[in-house]
């Protein structure tokens, strides 16, 4: 769902990516009722020039729904590698 968020956004077009090299860290979890948690993730992604786009997302989830609510993205770093 980030990246699609991204591709909306105009970050970074989803083909562009490098996968692999994607990294998530779930930094934050609070139960706000019977099995519905709010959740903060950062993600750095990277595309296949080796740039890195630094986004920060705020979702609603349970355990058997990974997304309630829609994606809350923030973008707070984009670095670029020129040569």
């Amino acid at each position: 769902m980030t990246e699609v968020w991204m591709k909306n956004a105009g970050i970074v077009d989803i083909k562009d990516l490098d996968e692999p090299k994607t990294k998530i860290t779930l930094m934050a979890t609070e139960k706000k009722g019977k099995d519905l948690y709010t959740q903060i993730y950062h993600f750095i992604f990277y595309d296949k020039y080796n740039n890195s786009y630094e986004i920060i997302t705020k979702i609603d989830s349970s355990h058997d729904e990974c997304s309630i609510s829609s994606v809350n993205g923030y973008l707070i770093s984009k670095n670029f590698i020129i040569s």
